[in-house]
């Protein structure tokens, strides 16, 4: 397959990238556009992401901001093994969050999870279609406390126990999954259309439970990555300009964590699961000026659950508008790239206690560099 002349599909990181638990934990937004280039290929990404996430109690104050900046980093590299086959293999974190609250009501709920995965794809071209699939190979942790689990009643009554409330750490699980896809081109038109699925990842994890002082025994915990659709798309409107853009579902409704003894103190309560699927959408207009220079604009979306959130899910649905450059020489391309996040408002809710969150933004910086060998 020829492939087309004009490509920003490196900008496809910031379009993925997360921002503090909007499209539920998503990170890096599972790309794997490298295994559509062409030639030996080698890049390397690093994002980072600013979110600024407030709000105030309900009668008692301001929350602070209980999200700290945080970033990640993807390497992918692909080479062609004859004219119609390539492998690629992509090293990402698809998934993540970090909260962290120091103030007020919710001073001292905090969540930590972490995600690692190595993708393997293998490609076959057939003309103008391109199959490839792969599999991957995933980890997943998580930490959490809580001080209004176990400590308190409805009420705001303390309980018996050392007021500690609740936590819980978990080890690190490596599990398989898979991925799967096919892409149209028309080079003629500057035309590409990609449908990527991938799988959901099941983990099974030890946990440790602590409750008002009280240590439980290590038990394992099922723990699951939901299966994404990405829709990818470009297509040339002009000479040198191209109109592209990316469609995600995410099914988060086959998530959801529930630790035994959270679940009892918590009033049968899971520790975080969602109450809808996602679907994130984004459109971006590029422009080639030379042949080193080219630029983009990007605008995304996703709509509001229109749920209330809680301190670990404290924003509901964003609107996003980028800027993108590249820079591209003899074997190296150079994309610096900058987004700013209006994130949706929501009620945060937590035991006896709530928050208004409203008015919350986050700023993604990344740089790709590619490297052609």
């Amino acid at each position: 397959m020829k492939r087309t002349l004009i490509s920003f599909a490196v900008l496809g990181t910031i379009l993925g990238a997360a921002t503090a638990q909007a499209g539920g934990w998503d990170r890096s937004g599972q790309d794997t556009s490298i295994i559509l280039k062409e030639g030996n290929l080698m890049e390397m990404t690093s994002v980072s992401v600013a979110p600024k996430i407030t709000g105030n109690y309900v009668g008692a104050g301001a929350t602070g901001d209980g999200t700290p900046n945080y970033s990640f980093s993807t390497v992918a590299f692909r080479v062609d093994v004859s004219d119609d086959i390539s492998i690629a293999v992509i090293q990402d974190s698809p998934f993540g969050a970090s909260v962290n609250w120091t103030g007020g009501s919710f001073n001292g709920i905090e969540a930590k999870i972490d995600s690692s995965a190595t993708t393997a794809l293998v490609s076959y071209d057939l003309d103008n279609v391109t199959v490839y699939g792969g599999v991957k190979n995933q980890s997943f942790n998580a930490s959490a406390t809580n001080p209004l689990v176990g400590a308190y009643n409805a009420a705001g009554t303390a309980l018996n126990g050392d007021g500690s409330g609740y936590s819980i750490s978990s080890t690190k699980d490596s599990s398989l999954g898979y991925v799967v896809g096919a892409a149209f081109e028309n080079p003629e038109i500057a035309l590409r259309v990609a449908l990527t699925y991938h799988s959901k990842v099941n983990h099974d994890v030890s946990i440790v439970e602590k409750v008002s002082g009280v240590t439980s025994a290590a038990v394992n915990l099922s723990a699951s990555t939901p299966e994404s659709f990405n829709l990818d798309f470009q297509t040339g409107i002009a000479e040198n300009t191209l109109l592209f853009g990316t469609v995600r579902r995410v099914k988060w409704t086959q998530t959801a964590l529930k630790p035994a003894q959270y679940t009892i103190y918590s009033g049968g309560k899971a520790l975080k699961e969602f109450a809808k699927d996602t679907t994130s959408y984004s459109l971006g207009l590029g422009r080639k000026f030379s042949d080193q220079w080219a630029g983009a604009v990007t605008y995304g979306t996703e709509s509001a659950e229109g749920t209330a959130g809680s301190p670990l899910g404290p924003t509901d649905g964003y609107n996003k508008f980028g800027l993108g450059v590249t820079y591209t020489g003899e074997q190296v391309a150079i994309t610096l790239g900058v987004q700013k996040i209006s994130m949706g408002d929501t009620t945060a809710v937590a035991g006896p206690y709530s928050a208004t969150m409203s008015g919350n933004t986050a700023t993604v910086t990344a740089v790709k560099i590619g490297y052609k060998f």
